[in-house]
Parts: C-alpha cells; structure tokens; sequence
C-alpha cells in the first residue's frame, strides 16, 4: 500500500483482487476451528486425557474469552502505526498461532491435562488476537452499504473453502499417502496451516490497504474504557438487534451440528452419506453467496438475512421425512443437507455486513472510531452462544436416554436406542434448531438502518473525517468543531436504544 492510499482518511472502492487476498486470510483460520471441535477430543482422548476433563477445558478457556476479546479490540482500536491500526496485530499474531496450533495439534506421545491446558489457552489467545482485528479491518474496508456486503460475502465464501479443506486434507493425506491414523491426519492439517499462514497473510498486508483513520488520543486502557463502549453499544438500537438475531442463528446451528451425524446414523441409517453431504453443504454455501449478494442489493441486507432463516427453516422441517422413504434416505440426505447449505453463507455475510452500518452510529455518535471493541463484543457473544448450544445439544439428547455406544439400525429389544431417544435426535435436529432461527425474525425484520440512512450517515462521517485530517495537516482548524446538532437528529431514529 502507498503512501497515497494511508493519506487519504475516505476508504477508496475497492477491487476483486484486493477483497479476494483480504478473504484468503480467513482460509488457515477456519482451518484451526475447525479440528478443535471435530478432531482433538478424539485425538488426546486416544493419548489418555479424560474427556469429561477436556471438555471443562474447552468450555472454560471459550468462556475467558469474554474478557480477552474486548481487551484485544480495545487495544487495537488504540494502536497507531505507519502500517496502520490492524495489521501490526496480524503480522505479529501470525507466528504465534502457527506455533501454538502446532503444539495443540502435534502432541507428544505422554502428553499430560497441564500441557493440553497450556496449548489450549495459548492458541485461544493466539487466534483472538489475530481474529479481533482482522474482522475489524473488513468493517472498515469500505463505508460503501453494498461494497460491504460484497467483502462479507465473498470472505465467507472463502471460510466455507477452509471449512472445505480441512474436511478435505485428512481424506487426501489417506488416499495419496496411506494415513490412516487419525494423529498423522491432524499433523497434515498443522503443516497446511503453517503452510498457509505466511503466504496469506503477506498477500493481505502487502497488497490490500488499510483505511486512513484520523489520529485521536491514545487513551491509556482502563475500566473506564470498557463501561463507555459498553454504554454506546446498548444504546445502538440496530446493532443490538442485529447481535441478537445472529446470536439467535449460531444457536440453532451449533444444536443442529451436535447432533446431525447421529441423525444422519441412527435416524436416516446412512452413516456413509455423512461426508458426502458435509462437502456438498460447503460447496453449495459458496457457489450460492453472489445469488444472496444480488437479492440483497434488490431488497436489502435485512430482507436478505429473513429469507435465508426462512429458507434454511424449511429444509430442516423437511429432513424427518427421509425416514419414510429408507431406500432414498442416504441420497435425500445429501441433497438437502445441500440445499441448506445455500442459505449458510448469506447469513453470516449480512449479519457482518449488517454490524459493520451499524458501529458506523458509535463512530460518528461518539467521535471514537470502536470497530474491534464491537466485534470483539460480537465475537465473544457467539462464542459462548456456541458453548451453551452444544452444552444444551448434548445434555438434552442424554436426556432422551440415547446412547452412543449402542449399534445403529437395532430395536430396543435387540439392544439398541429407544424410540424415545430417535424421537429426541429429530427434535434436536429439527424443530429445536428451527425455533431458534425463527425467534430471531422480529428483531431483524425490524432493523431500522437501510441503505438510505446509512449512506446519509456515511456521508456526515466521511464530511467529519475530512474536516479532521484537514485540521490535522494545518489546512482547516476551526473543522474539528463538532458537527452542528442537527447530525444527531439525523440519525436518531437509526441509533437510538430501540
């Protein structure tokens, strides 16, 4: 980036190829979530670590990051430097991600509960830092009402890619080399990260820009800090709607995820299926987010969010009907795991791109540019949204009586799960995810900032922007007066406590 590009305190439009190496950096984050839901409890369960203990660990070091991710977003929101204000935080938090996620995935052979603490806390903290400001930074991209959306989605298209190839790498590293076990498959998962993390990360930095931010005070951290973030962000009526239908969403996702295999093994009979629709899901998410991109731009991001909870509602519903129809229940399920998986991307696009307009009634509300504290708040709210469904996910279906250990396609009489725990499965599969989703419809059909009203905010913002940097360079010192009162009257509808 030239030094053109920093001078300039209005975000420039942005090109394919700069957004496309922005995204890229998500690929080797995706890739380090995804293992440790799916693969390390079985990997350090085979090394002799308790899995009732583990479990509390992954719990635990997931709820601490309720008070490192604002501190990191804090602290970001604060950096200065000539590279700007989220790189530093990604150059530097590169390596040590690299390193601990090796470590968390490359055990060694008598690996004891204080080495998987340790490695599980340093490779939280490490992904926070690095996490925190790299979403901070594609908020800030551009203040453009569809530019963003078209970042958000094209970003989450490139997640699902991770998503893809972390299914992907254990397969190819059995068919091509043989492994078979599952701690040689995890040790190609490490290599490709470390493989991936330096190249995408100096693709980012080097060719896309980081927004000029006007210079302010760099305020020490304190409390202080925390509470008045914390009072803006109660206040801003649309990004608290916008939290919570996505808070809403990640619950009924992480429920489905729980439990979708055993449904797909005990329900449907068709274990083999499984794999096959988790690619086909990944796929579809990808290949249908410029379809979800268009129909935002036609009838608006809020609109769009309805019809793909609606959308993913209606595939749901349809999947206990597969268990009448045992001679296509394999090939149902793919399809429409796969259908769902049209709606998976477009949700978390507009829900980001949704966030992204709304911190913009903070920025120019409160003089303070906060975008990493907002979506370290965001951050930390799905995480633990994601804790309680799986908590809840897994204590229900014990609830019910179902048992793992006992052999798919057996009657109770024969040994196997009851009709009562079956029951339970396609509830938790089903309905149970579908209300979560559905529930979170009144707050979004809702949300008051349209296109209209964020590009008027827009505006002012960019007018002050200028005004400030202008003052800064000498030009203009009377601008860093604040805006006459009738910009708050402007955008109260939008930013008031609703």
């Amino acid at each position: 980036m030239g030094d053109s590009d920093t001078e300039n305190p209005v975000a420039k439009p942005l090109s394919s190829a700069q957004i496309g190496l922005y995204s890229s950096f998500v690929v080797p984050l995706t890739i380090v979530s995804l293992p440790l839901a799916a693969y390390l409890p079985k990997l350090y369960g085979e090394l002799g670590i308790n899995l009732a203990l583990m479990g509390i660990v992954l719990l635990v070091a997931r709820v601490s990051d309720v008070v490192t991710d604002p501190i990191i977003g804090t602290l970001s929101d604060n950096t200065r430097s000539r590279i700007g204000r989220r790189k530093p935080w990604l150059i530097f938090g590169a390596l040590p991600l690299m390193a601990t996620t090796y470590l968390l995935f490359v055990p060694p052979d008598d690996v004891s509960l204080g080495y998987f603490i340790a490695v599980v806390i340093l490779t939280y903290l490490a992904f926070t830092i690095v996490e925190i400001p790299y979403y901070s930074w594609g908020a800030e991209m551009s203040g453009n009402y569809h530019e963003r959306s078209r970042i958000t989605a094209t970003r989450e298209s490139f997640r699902f890619f991770g998503f893809l190839l972390a299914a992907l790498i254990p397969a190819i590293s059995q068919e091509a080399f043989g492994v078979t076990e599952l701690r040689d498959q995890v040790f190609f998962l490490a290599i490709g990260i470390c493989a991936l993390m330096p190249i995408v990360t100096i693709l980012a930095n080097v060719f896309v820009p980081e927004p000029k931010i006007p210079e302010t005070p760099i305020q020490r951290f304190t409390f202080e800090q925390y509470k008045k973030g914390f009072r803006f962000m109660v206040r801003n009526g649309p990004y608290v709607r916008i939290l919570i239908g996505f808070t809403g969403t990640v619950v009924g996702t992480t429920v489905d995820a729980v439990v979708s295999f055993f449904f797909c093994e005990y329900v449907l009979l068709a274990a083999a299926s499984y794999q096959i629709a988790l690619v086909g899901m990944m796929i579809s998410a990808m290949m249908a987010l410029p379809g979800w991109l268009y129909l935002s731009k036609r009838i608006g991001k809020h609109k769009t969010f309805v019809v793909s909870v609606v959308w993913y509602v209606s595939c749901a519903m349809l999947m206990p009907l597969l268990y009448f129809v045992p001679d296509w229940s394999g090939g149902g399920f793919i399809a429409l795991q796969t259908l769902k998986g049209v709606c998976a991307g477009a949700i978390g696009a507009m829900a980001f791109s949704m966030a992204a307009d709304a911190i913009d009634i903070d920025t120019i509300k409160s003089g303070e540019p906060r975008t990493a504290f907002y979506l370290a708040t965001w951050s930390a709210a799905q995480k633990i949204a994601a804790a309680f469904a799986s908590f809840l996910g897994l204590t229900l279906i014990s609830l019910f009586g179902f048992d793992a250990t006992l052999e798919a396609g057996l009657s109770q009489a024969e040994g196997g799960n009851t009709n009562l725990a079956l029951i339970g499965i396609v509830l938790l599969y089903t309905v149970i995810p579908s209300c979560f989703y559905l529930v979170t419809l009144p707050w979004i059909w809702s949300y008051s900032l349209t296109e209209e009203r964020q590009s008027k905010i827009r505006e002012r913002l960019e007018r002050r922007q200028i005004a400030r940097h202008d003052d800064l360079a000498g030009v203009n010192e009377a601008s860093m007066k604040p805006i006459a009162g009738s910009l708050d009257h402007g955008i109260s509808d939008a930013g008031g406590s609703e």
